[in-house]
C-alpha cells in the first residue's frame, strides 16, 4: 500500500490508532472522521442500557431464589393451603430463573444495520471493519497488551481477551469513558491503556473485488492478483474465485483502459465471458468477497 500508515508493523501502537491502520487510512486520521459521534453514541446508549438490563434480570434470578425458598418453607408447613400456595410459588419461582437465566444471554446491542438510520456505504464498511477488528483481537490474531503505569507492556491474559469477544459495542475501542468499559459483561475488562501490534494485517471488509478492480498503482494490482492465485490455486472449492480473478484482470487489460464498463462488457462479451457475472464483480460480488475472509489477509499486499 502506498498510504502512509500510522505504524510501523512491529510497533505496538495505541487500539484507535490500530484501528485507523486496519481501515488503511493515512496517519493522524480521527476515529470521529470514520465512525460518526451519533453513531458512537448510540453504541454508548445501547450499552448502558445493556447493562440496566442485566442488572435488572439478576435482580430477578435473586427474588426468584427468595421466593424459591419461601415456597419450600411453606411446602415443608404441610398444611393443605401452605402447600398447595407453595407449590405455585415453586413453579413461579422456577419460570422466573430459567426466564431470566434465558434472557441474560441474548445480545441487546443494535446490528450495524440498526445503527444506520441511513444507507451510507462507507460507515457500514468502517463498522463491519470494526467488528473484524475487535474479532481478530479476541482470538490472539493481532497481539493486545497493556501499558502499565510504570510504563511496562503486558500481554493481555486470554481470559481478559475474552473481553473482546463479549464487546459487541467495541467499547473497549470506539470508547475512552471507561465507566462504559464497565458495561461489557465479561469480566475481568483490562483496564489499562490498550496497544496493539497489527502487522500489516488489513480489514477483509475493505477488500473486495470491486477495490481490487479500482486498485490505481498497476504494480500493486499486478502483486495483488498474484498473491490471491496463488493462495487460491490449491483449493478446489475456489473454482468460481479463481475465474472471477481472471474477469478482474480481462477488465483490467491496457487496451481496455479508458474504456466505460459497458463498453468493456461488449468487448469481453465476445470472449464468452457472461454480462452477469462481470456486473456482480463491477458491483462488488458478495460470494468472491466471502472467499477472501478464508486467506491470510495480514499477509495481503
Amino acid at each position: 500500500m502506498q498510504e502512509q500508515l500510522p505504524l510501523h508493523p512491529a510497533e505496538f501502537v495505541k487500539i484507535r490508532d490500530g484501528f485507523i491502520a486496519f481501515l488503511r487510512q493515512p496517519a493522524g486520521t480521527s476515529l470521529q472522521s470514520v465512525i460518526s459521534d451519533s453513531v458512537r453514541d448510540a453504541m454508548a446508549s445501547a450499552a448502558r442500557r445493556g447493562r440496566k438490563r442485566r442488572i435488572g434480570l439478576h435482580f430477578a434470578q435473586l427474588a426468584s431464589v427468595v421466593v424459591a425458598l419461601l415456597a419450600v418453607v411453606l411446602i415443608a408447613a404441610q398444611d393443605r393451603i401452605t402447600y398447595g400456595g407453595g407449590l405455585v410459588l415453586l413453579f413461579a419461582a422456577g419460570g422466573t430463573f430459567i426466564w431470566a437465566r434465558k434472557r441474560a444471554k441474548a445480545r441487546d446491542e443494535p446490528e450495524i444495520e440498526e445503527i444506520l438510520t441511513e444507507p451510507e456505504e462507507t460507515l457500514a464498511r468502517n463498522l463491519r471493519a470494526l467488528e473484524d477488528f475487535r474479532k481478530q483481537i479476541a482470538s490472539g490474531d493481532i497481539p493486545c497488551v497493556e501499558r502499565l503505569p510504570d510504563g511496562d507492556l503486558k500481554p493481555v491474559t486470554k481470559s481478559a481477551l475474552r473481553a473482546f469477544l463479549a464487546d459487541h459495542g467495541t467499547l473497549l475501542i470506539v470508547s475512552r469513558d471507561q465507566n462504559l468499559w464497565q458495561c461489557i459483561p465479561h469480566r475481568p475488562i483490562p483496564m489499562s491503556e490498550l496497544l496493539v501490534k497489527l502487522g500489516g494485517r488489513v480489514a477483509p471488509a475493505l477488500v473486495t473485488s470491486r477495490t481490487l478492480l479500482d486498485t490505481a498503482d498497476s504494480d500493486l494490482f499486478d502483486r495483488r492478483m498474484t498473491w490471491l492465485l496463488a493462495h487460491s490455486e490449491a483449493d478446489p472449492r475456489a473454482n468460481s474465485f479463481r475465474e472471477a480473478i481472471q474477469i478482474i484482470i480481462a477488465l483490467r487489460r491496457p487496451e481496455l483502459d479508458g474504456l466505460t464498463f459497458e463498453r468493456k462488457k461488449e468487448i469481453l462479451r465476445e470472449e464468452r465471458i457472461s454480462d452477469s457475472r462481470m456486473e456482480k464483480i463491477h458491483a462488488g460480488y458478495p460470494a468472491f468477497n466471502n472467499y477472501l475472509r478464508q486467506l491470510p489477509m495480514h499477509e495481503f499486499p
